[in-house]
């Protein structure tokens, strides 16, 4: 087995340590990010787990592996950085001459994005958010967004967030600047590591390097194994967690929803109620559609992101048939 350590990370640098599993055969080159936020636990784990698992003498390409991706966001448990501030989800591709975050944007874009067939982003909902388990991509033209929509079919999970455009300063902008096909992953969160989620994150990527031929056999994904069960849900949405249905007053927020709901629009999701447990407002669906996205933390303030409602579509849009 060959597992070849980058150095690059040296010292207080900051910079990730990469770990590559490279095969004796030829093949693809998968990149896997984990823990871009530190308070991300099920992403990191999952990709040590796959970097475990891998077998070089039966690896058909490389896969490249960055968990923590954010090593001082990890150590602080933190969604962006003690250092600077900033998050590194809306920094990509960065600046090598930058703040240290934008550094290590800079890092992650030439060292793991750039030259690979495929990039996988493992996130969670972290500690602000509670969120359905989740495959997201960005959709449109062109062989880039009908290769990521082939992978986000394959890796099975129970959801599906098509997104119009990769938004700015997030990984997969970065991997579609450099014509790298991508995807990211999404789960419950909140500091909690369900086995559920766990499982579906490892058992898709390596479904996903199943299908791009890297290695011979995958975990089944839960509609293989119980036909019965109902295929992944699909919806459609910009999926910007700095946005959604925002609070318009100071309160303690009481959810009536869960992720995962179907709702129509007018909806109640929940409600702000004062300290004396008073209903201030109501927080409505403003459309018909899955609740993608609810806040976790009860106590709130005016202008926090409360809750997103994505619209269903019938089908994935963009998978290959090839």
């Amino acid at each position: 087995m060959t597992i070849e350590q980058d150095d690059a990370r040296a010292g207080a640098s900051g910079l990730p340590d990469v770990i590559e599993v490279v095969g004796q055969a030829p093949g693809p080159t998968v990149a896997v990010l984990g823990g871009v936020h530190g308070d991300e636990l099920e992403g990191v784990l999952a990709a040590r787990r796959i970097g475990h698992i891998l077998d070089a003498a039966n690896l058909r390409g490389t896969v490249r592996i960055a968990a923590p991706a954010h090593p001082v966001a990890w150590d602080a448990a933190s969604r962006t950085s003690p250092v600077d501030g900033l998050n590194l989800a809306r920094v990509f591709p960065g600046n090598a001459e930058g703040s240290p975050t934008e550094q290590v944007a800079a890092f992650l874009t030439s060292r793991v994005i750039a030259g690979a067939d495929l990039l996988i982003d493992l996130h969670s909902a972290g500690q602000g958010f509670d969120m359905p388990l989740l495959v997201g991509f960005a959709a449109g033209e062109g062989p880039v967004c009908a290769r990521s929509a082939e992978a986000a079919a394959v890796f099975g999970a129970p959801h599906v967030w098509e997104h119009p455009e990769a938004s700015p300063g997030r990984s997969l902008a970065a991997a579609a600047a450099h014509g790298v096909p991508s995807i990211y992953v999404e789960g419950r969160g909140g500091g909690q590591v369900r086995r559920r989620d766990l499982d579906c994150y490892v058992g898709g990527v390596l479904r996903v390097l199943q299908h791009l031929g890297m290695i011979d056999a995958a975990p089944q994904g839960e509609s293989d194994a119980a036909p019965s069960v109902t295929r992944s849900v699909v919806v459609r949405g910009d999926g910007d967690t700095d946005g959604g249905v925002e609070a318009v007053t100071a309160g303690f927020l009481v959810t009536a929803a869960e992720v995962g709901d179907h709702v129509t629009a007018g909806t109640v999701l929940g409600e702000v109620v004062d300290e004396n447990g008073a209903t201030v407002a109501l927080v409505r669906s403003p459309q018909e559609g899955v609740v993608m996205l609810l806040r976790r933390r009860s106590r709130i303030a005016a202008g926090d992101t409360l809750a997103i409602v994505a619209e269903r579509v019938p089908a994935l849009r963009g998978a290959s048939d090839d």
